[in-house]
């Protein structure tokens, strides 16, 4: 089982990469790199035979189609030269491998520089800088309180405290409201010695308005017979013969087809049973006095 490819791989996957000497174009493996100088700069334009050297594509160029190879087909431009003998990574000059190398690790910390840029991440093998946590002594956080303590005590009596923000600062468009005026009535009644709890006296209170219920003198009379006393006993009935269903016009055939099914139901349950296995229904019949055949007659 190979090993498996990394989204993003390290500086040394990377320069282990084989690679093509005539289009720096890097591979999985060896037999990859292979195949594909073989296919494009290696491959016949007069019949499609593929070689496995420049040198051999120019034998056989000479030999087979009597034309000479004057340039490796699909290379860079300083890489069409036919002294160079490559086969796979064989035969690559050392300045070349150089080259590669170099530009290879200028790309990879390149790349990482700009996709850090974009993510915000750290490069890999760096950590995140994390934000040194402090914490106070107990000598500290009692200086504190006392300072918090002596602030408080020293503030202006009904206003806020320097650094303490109000939870419920009063609005400076809006007037505020009057104070309650104190009355000097005492309540001689239990619970009420001396001036009243909250500033006020009873008199001072405005009177409570209508609630606006209405009492049962001032409800409409119910529609019916006016001053019946079975009056509301009907409409009651009514209401239920609607919500059952049933109209008011067709009572009595409402009561009939109710009397007509309850007996088609009783007559439902009955079920007659003959329990002479000897003589038939018929014979029995036929037995009777009445049904007698005579000669005289």
């Amino acid at each position: 089982m190979g090993r498996k490819r990394r989204g993003h791989p390290d500086i040394e996957d990377v320069l282990t990469r084989p690679w093509c000497y005539y289009c720096e174009r890097d591979f999985e493996d060896l037999k990859l790199l292979i195949s594909h100088q073989k296919a494009k700069h290696f491959k016949c334009d007069r019949c499609g035979r593929r070689l496995n050297t420049a040198g051999g594509l120019s034998v056989h160029m000479n030999q087979v189609h009597k034309e000479a190879l004057t340039l490796v087909e699909n290379a860079l431009p300083n890489r069409q030269n036919l002294d160079v003998e490559i086969f796979g990574m064989e035969g690559i000059p050392q300045d070349a491998l150089d080259q590669h190398r170099n530009r290879i690790i200028q790309n990879f910390y390149q790349a990482q520089e700009d996709r850090r840029l974009a993510t915000g991440n750290p490069l890999p093998g760096q950590a995140m800088k994390r934000k040194k946590i402090t914490y106070e002594t107990e000598d500290e956080i009692l200086k504190r309180l006392a300072e918090f303590r002596a602030t408080r005590k020293n503030a202006p009596a009904g206003g806020a405290m320097e650094g303490v923000v109000s939870t419920n600062p009063q609005p400076t468009n809006y007037p505020q409201n009057p104070p309650f005026q104190q009355s000097q009535t005492n309540f001689n009644q239990p619970g009420f010695p001396g001036q009243p709890a909250f500033g006020y006296s009873a008199d001072s209170l405005p009177a409570r308005p209508s609630s606006g219920t209405p009492t049962a003198a001032n409800l409409p009379q119910r529609p019916g017979q006016p001053g019946a006393a079975g009056g509301g006993d009907d409409i009651d009935q009514l209401i239920r013969m609607a919500e059952a269903g049933i109209k008011p016009g067709k009572k009595d055939e409402d009561d009939a087809t109710a009397e007509k099914k309850a007996k088609k139901d009783k007559d439902k349950k009955g079920r007659m049973v003959y329990d002479d296995t000897d003589t038939s229904p018929e014979e029995r019949m036929a037995a009777l006095r009445r049904y007698a055949f005579s000669l005289g007659a």
